[in-house]
């Protein structure tokens, strides 16, 4: 080791001595006059940074984790110092930047203070972590540093314009060469870069909704949103991806870059929500007694409760509970196409919500009111199957409507934008409150919801403490992938269901049921959100 030391440190002598040697023959005779006239300033960038992106408490989400720089002058204490603490590796590439005779920026791969002539060192903050947090929402960039996609791309102009940067000026001879014994300035303007973008996201329920995505789904998405106002808490699609490495996905099948919150998927029973609204609405008997044997006729076509099980006796809270298919076709064709068709647009479906610029959610798929007038597809709409699709998002807006007492409101990602002192110079328009469902049909729906986690499909996502109230979906795709037909799943509920706050929203791509697949990252969700956020409130 010593000798490697001897031998790496006497080429840098050779080098820094040539170096040292051109710029005395600069320096001299002929070359003076012409030298000192082309003397000028050099400034070497040590590092820029973007405005920042911050959760609902001005919290950043990014800049998070710092690095250190080392601005590097090519002097002999210099040399000295780093031939005794750099890797073999990092020796060679210091060797080439010295024989350019110019400083230049080294990355330090330890926290070691360097305390040398010709040596001064930075704390950076680094944009991205390597397991960082709500990545399909904050986005990554290219590498001319532009937004390519999520808020980076959404407010690319202003966080560019926000941009911080630390540089070291030197006086330089003609070729760019330090002057020795001439001090150099450090110009530090990484505070612009505290200008920035909040969110609605918070950190800590972020990170449980991802901690619960990483246990439990391999692709889908959890969408928590406060109520009532509809802000989103939590924003999780998986498979995720790193910002710091984004080419080793591109090729990836399960397509990690893909936000799945925002893009369609068939929704199952979830939907029975809606038609179970509409026979409210519709002041139809919720106690009226309908007999269940496991399957109903429509049309020749027969339909079937979940593995043909016949529910017997139950009225509209148990059909609710126990997620009953015959129930709700009954009770849909009695109704029409048209009520719960119309009940659904005023709920989000088939609408785009646009969370930020350009981060516009997908609308998803409606029958139209044509094809509803086939008693067969009106039978299949009643319990979420046929022709409709819908997002995670917009799922989440009916339970956040459900929670809120039958008010609706749109979905709200950016509070809005900040200077460098974090007081806010815009800020997000509140969104309109309608009122689309009874304040009694809403805790109603509530009601029913309590009852399926207590004894119905959802029981898997009772949390340990609190009440909780949930609706699980199993939807059929059609699709067959391998040996085995695509199932979707879901798990859609409120918490604490006595004083509704977060409305959760739990999607499996390609899983088995909703209660199977997504009712134990709900429970563990309401199991943190209850210790480690309501508790301490």
């Amino acid at each position: 080791m010593y000798k490697r030391i001897i031998i790496f440190f006497s080429l840098l002598m050779v080098a820094i001595g040539s170096a040292l040697f051109n710029t005395y023959k600069i320096s001299r005779g002929d070359f003076l006059c012409e030298a000192a006239s082309r003397q000028s300033s050099y400034k070497l960038k040590v590092a820029t940074m973007r405005g920042n992106i911050y959760d609902c408490n001005k919290n950043p989400l990014i800049g998070k984790n710092e690095e250190n720089l080392a601005v590097v002058m090519p002097e002999f204490d210099t040399l000295n110092i780093l031939s005794q603490i750099l890797s073999e590796e990092e020796k060679k590439l210091v060797f080439e930047e010295i024989k350019s005779g110019k400083p230049f920026v080294f990355k330090l791969s330890d926290e070691k203070q360097l305390i040398a002539k010709g040596i001064r060192t930075f704390k950076i903050r680094r944009r991205y972590l390597p397991d960082q947090s709500a990545t399909h929402v904050i986005g990554y960039l290219n590498s001319d540093m532009q937004g390519v996609c999520g808020i980076e791309k959404a407010f690319n102009e202003y966080l560019n314009n926000a941009k911080g940067s630390i540089f070291v000026k030197f006086k330089v001879d003609a070729l760019n060469r330090r002057i020795p014994g001439e001090t150099s300035m450090v110009e530090d303007t990484m505070y612009k870069s505290t200008k920035g973008v909040v969110l609605t996201i918070d950190e800590k329920i972020q990170k449980i909704a991802e901690n619960a995505a990483k246990k439990y789904i391999k692709k889908g998405a959890i969408i928590i949103t406060e109520v009532p106002d509809c802000e989103i808490r939590a924003c999780v699609s998986m498979p995720t991806f790193s910002p710091l490495n984004v080419a080793c996905v591109l090729d990836d099948q399960d397509s990690p870059l893909l936000n799945r919150a925002l893009l369609p998927y068939n929704i199952g029973s979830v939907f029975k929500l809606v038609t179970a609204a509409s026979i409210l609405n519709e002041n139809k008997n919720s106690d009226e007694i309908f007999n269940c044997v496991g399957s109903c006729k429509v049309d020749a076509h027969e339909f079937h409760c979940f593995n043909g099980k016949a529910h017997g006796q139950i009225n509209l809270k148990k059909a609710v509970a126990l997620s009953c298919n015959t129930y709700f076709i009954n009770k849909a064709l009695d109704i029409g196409a048209e009520e719960i068709l119309e009940l659904s647009k005023k709920l989000g479906f088939e609408k785009e919500f646009e969370l930020a610029p350009g981060i516009i959610s997908k609308p998803g798929v409606l029958p139209s009111l044509e094809v509803l007038s086939d008693k067969k597809a009106l039978a299949n709409f009643s319990f979420g199957q046929g022709r409709l699709l819908a997002t995670p998002i917009q799922i989440s807006v009916l339970l956040n409507t459900i929670a809120s007492g039958g008010v609706y409101c749109e979905p709200k990602l950016v509070q809005g934008l900040v200077n460098e002192n974090l007081n806010y110079i815009q800020k997000t328009a509140k969104s309109k409150l309608v009122r689309v469902l009874s304040v009694d049909c809403a805790k109603n729906l509530i009601d029913y919801m309590k009852a399926s986690v207590e004894y119905g499909t959802s029981n898997r996502g009772k949390p340990d403490e609190g009440v909780a109230a949930a609706k699980t979906g199993t939807a059929q795709t059609g699709i067959k992938v391998d040996d085995h037909m695509v199932i979707q799943a879901w798990y859609a509920g409120i918490y604490p269901a006595d004083e509704p706050k977060y409305s959760i929203v739990i999607f499996a791509e390609d899983a088995k049921g909703g209660g199977e697949s997504c009712g134990p990252a709900f429970k563990k969700i309401t199991n943190e959100i209850f210790y480690n956020i309501l508790k301490k409130q």
